[in-house]
């Protein structure tokens, strides 16, 4: 894995951002699901609503992404994140109170406002801000980081809920944010515009505006959001169902459980495999392959017919391509529209890629209860090559800049 030893600069807080993404999604997102049966026992919430509160906050971060991003690009992120810290902090502690559903809801909607201004894309655009061209890499690195974050999470929180309870679990979560998270975020260097005269640096000008030149932007734009909503309702909804749908093949839980746990090591692999090309590789032709993986993938195990071997197969395949996709969604846009406007063009990525997120476990719970698990199937592999295609139009259309 890449060190910081070359980042001497702002090594401290690169580690600090990657410490405070990994508390944030671990809290924020992964959580809640180990808390879910502790939810249904004291105010009696249903799986629905439990699960719900993701969606509020997935649904709040698309509303807010491009107001965000604009401040962002004009004044840093500085403020925001600190801010943002302290808003998931209140949301929190509002949760810990919570008797009923509008309550739970509408904690969620206020740790969704914090999310959007601390987390999402904003570790990424203060990256971008702050770094030259170790950007993409550092981006690279903290996704690594943030990737462990159900990992970590999932045995704490479950840890937490039976010592202090659920109550007191989100109220560690609210200590978390306050007293670890917006600490780092105060440490966040002053907001400096890049310089605007790149004429005599061609390497400073590409780093600075990208690779899409300003007249070709908004179809290359098209394009990538596309291609990251399609593969994004597949990587948000499929795997909350791989087990069941190991099971239904023919597989017996522990199989199931055990085959689909080699998910995170191999996502995990895909990642620090991206991290370590850097830019040897185009980024845009790891996508295609990734994408090309995850098509792949969902055809064969079509096949499985309760084979240990094939499912085993689906899991590497997957996980491979999800991996690599998920840095891709951070850092193809810096590559393509370079650091100045990262924050903006990033954040009206986010707001298409966030609605997909929270309607993709719906989706996929009506697509396994109607049509089963091999129409489910097919519609993935359908989907990932629809998004493969985008991502050919777009390297086409990249060819002609």
């Amino acid at each position: 894995m890449p060190t910081f030893r070359s980042l001497p600069e702002h090594s401290w807080l690169i580690a600090g951002l990657s410490l405070t993404r990994l508390i944030g999604w671990g809290a924020n997102y992964w959580a809640p699901s180990v808390l879910a049966s502790h939810l249904a026992r004291d105010p009696g919430l249903s799986a629905p609503v439990v699960f719900g509160g993701i969606t509020v906050l997935l649904v709040t971060g698309a509303l807010l992404a491009v107001p965000l991003g604009r401040h962002a690009e004009r004044h840093g992120t500085r403020g925001l994140m600190v801010v943002g810290a302290a808003i998931c902090g209140v949301g929190f502690v509002g949760l810990a109170a919570v008797q009923g559903p509008l309550g739970y809801l509408a904690a969620w909607a206020v740790i969704g406002v914090g999310h959007a201004m601390s987390l999402a894309n904003m570790g990424s655009v203060t990256v971008a801000q702050i770094m030259d061209v170790r950007a993409r890499r550092v981006i690279g690195v903290m996704m690594l980081v943030g990737g462990l974050s159900a990992t970590v999470f999932w045995p704490f929180a479950a840890w937490l809920a039976d010592v202090v309870g659920w109550r007191g679990a989100c109220l560690v979560f609210a200590a978390l944010h306050v007293g670890v998270a917006l600490p780092i975020h105060l440490a966040i260097p002053r907001h400096r515009r890049p310089p605007t005269d790149t004429a005599n640096d061609p390497g400073a000008r590409l780093r600075l505006d990208g690779r899409v030149p300003g007249e070709r932007r908004r179809i290359a734009f098209v394009l990538l959001a596309g291609c990251f909503c399609l593969s994004g309702l597949v990587s948000w909804g499929l795997p909350l169902h791989m087990i069941a749908m190991f099971e239904t093949s023919g597989l017996s839980l522990a199989s199931a459980v055990a085959i689909a746990s080699l998910g995170g090591p191999v996502t995990l692999a895909a990642r620090l495999v991206e991290v370590a090309a850097g830019d040897r590789v185009p980024l845009e032709k790891l996508c295609l392959a990734a994408l090309l993986m995850g098509a792949v993938a969902s055809l064969v195990q079509l096949t499985a017919g309760g084979s240990a071997a094939t499912t085993v197969l689906f899991v590497v395949l997957y996980s491979a391509g999800a991996g690599v996709i998920s840095i891709a969604r951070a850092t193809l846009p810096l590559v393509l529209f370079g650091q100045r406007g990262y924050a903006v063009m990033s954040s009206r990525l986010v707001m298409p890629q966030n609605l997909m997120f929270a309607a993709a476990p719906l989706l996929y719970a009506w697509l396994i209860t109607a049509t089963g698990e091999t129409t489910t199937l097919i519609v993935s592999a359908a989907l990932q090559g629809l998004a493969f295609i985008a991502m050919l139009l777009l390297l086409a259309h990249l060819s002609r800049s």
